[in-house]
């Protein structure tokens, strides 16, 4: 079986899925079912829909065939401190996609999507951000949280040492930095970069509108349920029961803790455009 070559590695909340919908079109693109196999990251908690054991995780790929990129996209690799050096020594030729996107928008995101899911319980997210230290200590958890590490929000929306180390690992002719309101922009310039990043034929036509890009590859999920094993159908089950990519966003954040929060982040923020040579948020 065919090992991936190809990495969508973070952060939460930056349109991940929507590109995974975008590549999985291409007919040179084969990306597995389950999305989110979280199969790298040894110093994370483990997730109740992570894939364990290798043979399952290569089964993920049994379909790729001839594909010149076989991957997946688990956003949490970016927040690991292992996860880009597991991945290296495992497929060392990988490719990787990092999905940005203005810190303290991402962070409000993730709160909401906690919220849905049940790794969250504090509907405030001024309180959220409050219990980050307690939380730290493993104190005032929610009951259901599967995923402790996620309610350190203002970790997560800290890119720059993460971007940081998977360039140093993997070297940045095979790091791919995409960001988030840069794709809402131009989503026809910035698939073609990424497809030309991939090495494959840019000018193949991709459907950019999510809803219809998720009818549009619904015979190929089909096809790849077919021939899933009874543990990833039903992980893929538990998954989908619920659409929590979407829903409401929460309350909107006040003026001036927007303000302070962006101020806190702003140093995070100018070491990363110092490592991508650009001007971001």
């Amino acid at each position: 079986m065919r090992k991936p070559n190809f990495f969508i590695a973070g952060a939460p909340r930056c349109a991940t899925t929507s590109v995974y919908t975008y590549l999985k079109q291409h007919p040179d693109i084969f990306l597995s079912l389950l999305k989110e196999p979280i199969f790298f990251g040894s110093d994370l908690t483990r997730q109740p829909l992570a894939i364990s054991g290798e043979e399952a995780y290569l089964g993920l790929f049994a379909g790729a065939g001839e594909a010149r990129v076989v991957g997946e996209g688990s956003v949490f690799y970016l927040m690991s401190e292992r996860a880009a050096e597991e991945i290296h020594a495992y497929s060392p030729e990988a490719r990787i996609l990092l999905m940005l996107r203005e810190p303290v928008e991402m962070m409000q995101s993730l709160h909401a999507l906690y919220l849905r899911s049940g790794n969250e319980e504090l509907a405030d997210f001024e309180q959220a951000l409050e219990a980050e230290p307690a939380r730290a200590r493993g104190q005032r958890l929610p009951a259901g949280v599967y995923f402790p590490e996620g309610l350190q929000y203002r970790s997560i929306a800290r890119f720059a040492g993460p971007v940081e180390r998977f360039l140093r690992v993997f070297g940045p002719e095979r790091v791919r930095v995409l960001v988030f309101e840069d794709l809402l922009k131009n989503p026809q310039g910035e698939m073609r970069g990424l497809l030309e990043f991939l090495q494959v034929d840019p000018d193949f036509p991709l459907e950019l509108d999510p809803e219809r890009a998720t009818q549009r590859i619904r015979p190929l999920v089909l096809r790849q349920m077919r021939s899933a094993t009874p543990e990833v159908l039903e992980k893929l089950k538990r998954k989908t029961a619920k659409n929590l990519h979407q829903g409401a966003r929460g309350a909107p954040l006040r003026p001036e803790v927007r303000a302070r929060l962006q101020e806190e982040l702003r140093p995070d923020v100018k070491r990363l455009e110092a490592v991508l040579g650009r001007t971001l948020w």
